[in-house]
């Protein structure tokens, strides 16, 4: 599949991209190019370019919360912008200045900026992705003397390509000041350039990182009660997936009350952990990103044998038992097996 045929692909109900904006931010030849005009988006694949952008990063998994400081000019050049008192080019040529001084004297890298005014379920958002630029060859023909002479051409640059993953961008919602964010892009002294330069805001912890400390706890809980951490960790997945598949937040309450509905030993010390690693009480899940990860359980026993199966059959005996002996070991019982297929 090409990359042009993989945007093509992008369809997302309740999506609309208002306009959008491509600025260049050239630190290796330090050139900045601010645009004063925004892309055309009747040309479709200009605008599925964007939607996909749009589309990915509101579904990533890392994208963690931020909150503005009380002084943050984007948030009051944003509001500006909302109350239509500039328009695009204006209102991201004026909040980009802080990240324009960076590239200026800090940054020997090239990025584009791009900015994306959208709607979803009409909620309005503004996005600022920054895109690497990579370093390509290319072929060349030249003509010595009358003869065809193709040779490789060095230092030219591209946009990095549509399916590699984000490293930073920020995404906000207009109405209620609300962000989430990434940024791996391995700034100078650990900057963090999307929280710090751009949106002058404070960070906190990822999606992925909740998930990841609510299956830690999990486990920990079993160990501590002596219980089969597969059968908990299938249950939290379960849940986890069927609350993202219903559009709901991952709230720890619930997770609690669902999970550990007979144990209420177990749901005391899960809550203690949650505190203690000062998890928040609600967390918005993103039902593409959860969908697959949270799909299957593996594990792996102490005898190197690994298992792989789906999550909401762990509290289930239909399918898979896992029956403690006297001795205290675990006795794995696969059921209703008709076909096995050996995996090539």
């Amino acid at each position: 599949m090409t990359e042009m045929n993989e945007i093509n692909e992008i369809k997302t109900a309740g999506l609309e991209i208002q306009s959008a904006i491509l600025h260049i931010l050239d630190g290796s030849r330090h050139r900045i190019i601010l645009s004063e005009m925004t892309m055309d988006l009747e040309d479709p694949q200009i605008e599925k370019y964007v939607r996909r952008y749009v589309t990915r990063c509101r579904n990533d998994m890392r994208s963690k919360p931020g909150t503005f400081l009380a002084d943050s000019s984007f948030q009051e050049e944003m509001q500006k912008y909302f109350r239509h008192e500039t328009d695009l080019p204006g209102f991201t040529a004026e909040v980009l200045k802080p990240l324009i001084e960076y590239f200026e004297h800090d940054e020997s890298r090239s990025f584009e900026v791009l900015a994306a005014d959208f709607r979803y379920d009409d909620v309005p958002y503004i996005l600022f992705v920054l895109l690497e630029e990579t370093e390509t060859l290319t072929c060349l023909s030249e003509n010595e003397n009358g003869l065809i002479a193709n040779t490789v051409s060095f230092g030219h640059s591209a946009m990095p390509a549509v399916s590699k993953t984000v490293s930073s961008f920020a995404l906000v919602n207009m109405l209620s000041g609300e962000i989430a964010y990434v940024d791996e892009g391995k700034w100078n002294n650990d900057r963090c350039l999307m929280t710090e330069k751009l949106l002058q805001a404070e960070g906190g912890i990822s999606r992925r990182e909740v998930v990841q400390s609510v299956r830690e706890i999990t486990h920990e809980v079993a160990e501590e009660f002596d219980e089969n951490p597969a059968v908990l960790l299938g249950r939290v997945k379960t849940y986890i997936a069927e609350a993202a598949q219903e559009g709901m937040a991952l709230n720890t309450d619930t997770l609690v009350s669902e999970v550990f509905e007979d144990e209420p030993e177990m749901a005391e010390v899960f809550l203690k952990k949650a505190e203690q690693k000062t998890l928040p009480k609600e967390t918005e899940l993103s039902k593409a990103s959860i969908r697959m990860s949270m799909k299957k359980q593996k594990i792996k026993t102490d005898t190197g044998i690994e298992i792989t199966f789906p999550a909401a059959y762990s509290d289930s005996h239909e399918y898979i038992e896992f029956i403690r002996t006297s001795d205290g070991s675990y006795t794995i019982e696969i059921k209703m097996v008709n076909r096995i297929d050996s995996q090539i």
